[in-house]
């Protein structure tokens, strides 16, 4: 594999279904081999076995020790940039304002392989607030939106939520 790299292979995780197996990728990690980018390969296969979502994939990059830094931006930069899309997985001044607002959230969880293999970890990823263009299409615990008690009497809503009726 390091040799297939010195020549320019690319390798991507995508998981899927039947390719993400805990007794390659731990080693691997352990020895410095990275994956150029993490995806999902999502399926209904997948994203009912051990793949579940991105966020899952990701997780997973963190619990065996890999960087948030490089887990982002093998999840983002890199494959925008292996697609020859420098426009996207960045926040560069132009670029399109795509913004996931992440959590490291923090307890007892457990990460599933391909083969149905366990790895316990303490950190997951969770999403708190999606931007896709610069709107909110995703917010999870309101954090963008206004305060019931001060919300002034003629409020419409906007498009994340069901738009409530005029009050009287």
């Amino acid at each position: 594999m390091w040799e297939a790299r010195k020549r320019g292979v690319i390798f991507d995780v995508g998981h899927g279904g039947g390719s993400f197996v805990w007794r390659i990728a731990v080693p691997a990690i352990k020895e410095g081999f990275l994956p150029d980018s993490i995806s999902t390969d999502l399926h209904t296969g997948s994203m009912n076995g051990g793949m579940k979502d991105m966020l899952n994939v990701m997780s997973k990059f963190l619990v065996m020790g890999v960087s948030m830094d490089d887990v982002v931006a093998r999840s983002t930069w890199n494959p925008a940039r292996e697609i020859h899309h420098d426009e996207l997985g960045n926040l560069s001044v132009g670029a399109p304002a795509d913004v996931a607002v992440l959590k490291v959230e923090t307890g007892d969880f457990g990460f599933i392989d391909t083969y149905g293999a366990k790895l316990r970890g303490n950190r997951k990823l969770s999403c708190e607030l999606t931007l896709r263009d610069g709107k909110v299409v995703y917010d999870l615990n309101g954090i963008t939106r206004p305060n019931w008690e001060t919300l002034p009497r003629d409020y419409t809503g906007d498009a994340i939520a069901p738009v409530p009726r005029k009050r009287p």
